[in-house]
């Protein structure tokens, strides 16, 4: 069904690369954000925390800025190295 909204949260499943939330347009999405990482879902995520930080800034998209919480050294380096790759503000 479509409904008229005029701002919607999303929330990703276990990661933003191969999460349904990636079938959104770009142009529907304000902003993209991650939450703290830990070591859950290793078996489809990855074992180490940058595997999984690349695998959540699977949802960071061109021009649409990306947040994040504090993060061990390991997932930020990772998370700001792909929002950069990807052209994420």
């Amino acid at each position: 069904a479509e409904a008229k909204v005029s701002i919607a949260v999303m929330e990703v499943g276990l990661g933003g690369r191969i999460d349904a939330t990636n079938a959104l347009p770009s142009r529907a999405i304000a902003a993209s954000g991650v939450t703290s990482l830990g070591l859950d879902h290793t078996r489809l995520l990855g074992d180490t925390l940058g595997k999984i930080a690349r695998e959540k800034a699977g949802i960071f998209r061109p021009g649409v800025p990306s947040y994040t919480v504090a993060q061990p050294q390991e997932a930020s380096k990772v998370l700001f190295e792909h929002a950069a790759e990807v052209g994420s503000p």
